[in-house]
């Protein structure tokens, strides 16, 4: 995590890729995730969440606020933002510009490191940073959004009812093609991205050989986006449409305060723009509007900023 006080907050922002294979944490740690899970999706038992995670959120967290930004950057996915504004609130900001799978594993994951992180930092401004994918905080990040969203007793009542379908009476009875098709049906019906659930079945033991999997993961994902008896609901889960949501630009209106109460520089601001492949002439314009401006303004903290925009409730 970084400090609102660094000038390059902007490139701190992104989530490369979630690592869905959490398979360096320990027992301990796992058995924290499961019932740090079970306890907040209590109310849905193992019925799927899906692209109701926003809601459910929110029910459970009314301090939290959504906001979905179109960066072209393929590597963002999402980010917590907390202000130290005193009010208790916080912004997820997921990427609008990812397909709805993403953004429903993004909300789990940044409302683990609400619920875990949050205490630890409000008493001074951090946003989370999610680049480092080897660090064990954003592995139990993405094992508690999987366990979330595919519950373990869930799992195991699928791959029951999966074992009657296609006649099996043991584990060593499903082959590579059954758990395939197996991960196919999870994924639409947990509205879980496709690799997750692979490493679901492989967390929970149910497949062994996780390596062939994901060497042949593109194959999987491709017969499933090919599948014809789904189409209408794979073409939402991979849509970028979320319905839930609507876009804001929280990140432009941060760009145009951090310039304009000098925590920025205009090469700063446009060197991290380009990185996050955010449209430079809407930023370009705030400078021309600010630098005619005769008006002048204290400087402040920029969490004082947010505060005002955000937090005056």
């Amino acid at each position: 995590m970084t400090s609102l006080e660094d000038k390059n907050i902007f490139e701190k922002y992104y989530q490369a890729n979630y690592d869905f294979n959490t398979s360096s944490l320990n027992e301990i740690e796992i058995d924290e995730i499961k019932n740090l899970s079970k306890e907040k999706r209590v109310n849905y038992a193992l019925a799927p969440i899906g692209d109701k995670i926003f809601d459910f959120i929110l029910e459970q967290c009314p301090s939290v606020h959504f906001e979905l930004v179109d960066f072209e950057n393929d590597k963002i996915d999402g980010m917590l933002y907390i202000p130290k504004n005193g009010d208790d609130k916080a912004y997820i900001i997921l990427n609008g510009s990812k397909p709805l799978v993403n953004q429903v594993f993004a909300a789990a994951h940044e409302y683990y490191h609400y619920i875990k992180d949050y205490s630890s930092v409000k008493e001074k401004p951090y946003i989370c940073s999610l680049s480092s994918l080897n660090s064990s905080n954003e592995k139990k990040a993405s094992r508690f959004a999987a366990e979330l969203l595919l519950p373990e007793e869930a799992l195991k009542n699928e791959l029951k009812f999966f074992k009657k379908k296609v006649f099996a009476k043991t584990k060593k009875d499903i082959d590579f093609n059954d758990y395939a098709i197996l991960s196919m049906i999870l994924t639409i019906k947990y509205q879980l991205p496709l690799k997750a659930v692979i490493y679901r079945l492989h967390e929970e033991e149910y497949i062994d050989n996780i390596d062939e999997f994901i060497e042949n993961y593109e194959v999987i994902k491709h017969v499933l986006l090919q599948a014809e008896i789904v189409k209408p609901e794979i073409s939402d889960l991979y849509s970028k449409k979320n319905g839930k949501l609507s876009n804001g630009n929280i990140i432009y209106q941060q760009i145009e305060d951090a310039y304009k109460h000098g925590l920025a520089s205009r090469e700063e601001i446009l060197f991290d723009a380009k990185k996050l492949k955010l449209d430079t002439k809407i930023i370009t314009s705030f400078f021309d509007e600010i630098d005619h401006s005769d008006e002048e303004e204290d400087d402040t903290e920029l969490f004082e900023i947010i505060k005002n925009k955000w937090g005056g409730e």
